[in-house]
């Protein structure tokens, strides 16, 4: 996809995102970057709430998750925010379900606001990613 931030900026907006081979592209696209961002900073954050059962049961967090067994990678993933599973990840964004989706999409402008203000919280965001995480940031808060 040309501009995968711009079509996730564009949904973000909308009361009822359009859920599609586009927007699961975009999100494939936004998960392998932010896992090079991720990567580069290694700054942990617990993002928004995602859950569709009770808003508070999932939620959006970046950290070296163990995403297969004994390898942990940075990135985001979509996680279980019961305090007992120790926000144990659960799905990429793009692989979440259809009513997820939205929740993630629409929670995408406070998503990059908190993951910034952490990275700047951290000291980081002069670094090469620092930089590419605040580009994305403005895309979506218009900073």
């Amino acid at each position: 996809m040309k501009d995968f931030i711009q079509h996730l900026v564009n949904q973000s907006k909308l009361a009822t995102p359009a859920i599609n081979h586009a927007l699961d592209d975009a999100l494939t696209h936004l998960d392998h970057s932010l896992a090079g961002i991720a990567a580069a900073l290694e700054v942990e954050y617990i993002g928004p709430f995602v859950g569709v059962e009770t808003l508070k049961a999932h939620a959006m967090v970046i950290r070296a998750h163990e995403w297969q067994i004994h390898q942990h990678t940075w990135s985001m993933k979509i996680c279980s925010a019961v305090a007992e599973a120790n926000y144990r990840p659960e799905w990429p964004a793009q692989g979440a379900s259809r009513l997820r989706k939205r929740l993630i999409v629409q929670a995408l402008p406070a998503f990059f606001a908190g993951y910034t203000a952490a990275v700047q919280a951290a000291n980081k965001l002069d670094t090469p990613a620092g930089k590419r995480l605040t580009a994305i940031n403005a895309q979506f808060n218009h900073a």
